[in-house]
């Protein structure tokens, strides 16, 4: 195989590895060890702002051009909000919930969304494997009612409302042709512009309390790891494979997040939990390499 796809293939893989054990780190962390979901946005956002600052500088002509209207809309569907409804559904919900529900949600989600927003509807073949997808999601949320994790409903319906704000962000990215690196950049200082002010004055105090090993754990996970790296690998990956092929690694991110899950956490995977991401990935799988989509 050609090194250059091999080489896409690895770093496409090492993102979504990233992604699907954002959970199976944060659960942990806001469950037991007297994390508050505030802290770990902190965490995420005010490290990776001054990593990303430079290429915001860098793209600043292209960042006015869109506008700072356009740029907070971004930052509230694709920034702080955004994660602090994920992190807030942790404090209820399983990692494996976390990882599967979310990441499910958005490209059903984008499918139905495209439609008003950028005027493309689903073909048949898409639709159907949408379908299947909603399906899968919804057998993951049963196991939050009346499965595994009972109770768990309150933060599977906080992950879908995640799932769902950010998929308007990737469809606003696309109606307004945004660069998806230097947008990044952009809803990352903006959204530590927002989160530091009131995280400092109500949980400083608290966080610095906690063990310092814990601390810099999260630290590094949430503003280096997840906030800058797994961008930067996936951004590459795109680059090597082309946006297509790219995407098909998504499917990575559920089957990660349940397996660290059940490795790292000891969190049993339920039938209806295998049953719904075996659905949903194959639905990922047929929705990105076998269907089309029609822009009317």
């Amino acid at each position: 195989m050609n090194p250059k796809i091999l080489l896409g293939l690895a770093l496409g893989v090492a993102s979504s590895v990233i992604w699907g054990g954002h959970a199976v780190v944060a659960r942990p962390a806001l469950a037991g060890q007297g994390f508050h979901p505030l802290d770990l946005a902190a965490f995420r956002y005010a490290p990776a702002a001054l990593i990303l600052a430079p290429l915001a500088w860098r793209a600043r002509a292209a960042l006015a051009r869109i506008g700072l209207a356009r740029l907070l809309a971004l930052a509230v569907f694709g920034g702080a909000p955004n994660l602090l409804l994920f992190l807030t559904a942790l404090v209820y919900a399983p990692a494996a919930h976390g990882g599967t529900i979310a990441p499910m949600t958005v490209p059903i989600a984008g499918a139905l969304l495209a439609i008003p927003l950028i005027r493309e509807w689903p073909s048949r073949g898409r639709a159907a494997a949408l379908g299947v997808m909603a399906a899968g999601v919804l057998l993951i949320g049963w196991d939050g009612v009346a499965g595994a994790h009972p109770g768990a409903w309150r933060g599977d319906i906080l992950l879908v409302l995640a799932g769902g704000t950010w998929a308007v962000f990737t469809l606003l990215l696309r109606r307004w042709q945004v660069p998806a690196i230097p947008a990044t950049a952009a809803v990352t200082i903006l959204s530590a512009l927002a989160i530091l002010p009131a995280w400092m004055p109500y949980r400083a105090a608290e966080v610095l309390a906690l063990p310092p090993g814990a601390v810099l754990l999260h630290l590094a996970t949430q503003g280096l790891v997840l906030g800058a790296l797994a961008m930067f690998l996936y951004a590459r990956a795109v680059e090597l494979l082309g946006p297509t092929r790219a995407a098909t690694l998504s499917i990575m991110v559920p089957v990660t997040a349940l397996l660290l899950a059940a490795l790292l956490l000891h969190e049993p995977i339920s039938l209806l939990q295998g049953m719904g991401a075996s659905l949903t990935v194959g639905g990922m799988l047929a929705a990105v390499l076998f269907t089309g989509r029609k822009t009317a």
